[in-house]
């Protein structure tokens, strides 16, 4: 169970993350972020990262993570996410996918995501453009939920509020998985026989599906404020 949920989440994970916007037919797909907003990775933001999503953050940028210790004392003063390097994220490739469920979408001619209009009340009820969730990053989100239910009884640390302190968690314990499950992971990130085996095996569009109904079936029993 353990094994087969994390390589599951690994390779959502690296399939779709560098893809955004997967609904081609709806409008306004490209909308960019406002010039130098960064509103969504001040620390202040709680993501409620769940262990799942946080290894794979953690597998599938490695090569930064010990670079992130020396800057992290740097960011005391601006309050902004640790991976936010000279108004860069350094793991946009693959951060998480709530950063990503936070995209901009036109409100009133102009780029707008939730975080903006909590700060400026400019969105009321009712008034949320659909394209706001023009994004596979909702599906995987409630695929993630869903495997973490799987493996809580697995897991020491279910949640975390914030990536740096997911990335840290698991730099220090990622050894305390079995055996057997790192090396199915390692062989996933190396795309050697036993990872390619598990991502061809692996049906895509099924784990998409069942991460849309339950994401739908959470914000249909704790409904998300637009106001």
């Amino acid at each position: 169970m353990l094994t087969g949920a994390l390589c599951q989440a690994l390779i959502v994970k690296k399939e779709v993350s560098p893809d955004r916007y997967n609904i081609p037919e709806m409008k306004n797909v490209t909308i960019q972020c406002p010039d130098d907003c960064h509103a969504c990775c001040k620390v202040a933001v709680t993501l409620d990262l769940t262990a799942v999503e946080s290894l794979m953050i953690y597998l599938l940028n490695r090569d930064v993570v010990d670079l992130i210790g020396e800057y992290t004392r740097l960011h005391d003063d601006t309050g902004y996410c640790p991976f936010m390097i000279m108004d860069k994220c350094i793991i946009n490739t693959y951060k998480p996918t709530a950063c990503q469920m936070y995209m901009p979408f036109e409100h009133e001619g102009k780029p707008m995501c939730f975080y903006l209009a909590q700060n400026k009340l400019e969105l009321q009820e009712g008034n949320v453009s659909e394209n706001s969730m023009n994004s596979s990053s909702y599906d995987i989100h409630g695929f993630m939920l869903m495997l973490q239910c799987d493996i809580d009884k697995y897991l020491s640390h279910s949640f975390f509020k914030n990536i740096y302190e997911g990335t840290l968690w698991w730099k220090n314990n990622y050894f305390s998985l079995p055996e057997d499950t790192r090396i199915c992971l390692e062989s996933i990130l190396s795309e050697d026989h036993i990872g390619l085996q598990l991502m061809d095996n692996f049906k895509f569009e099924e784990a998409l599906l069942a991460g849309y109904k339950t994401y739908t079936d959470i914000l249909e029993n704790h409904p998300v404020p637009t106001s």
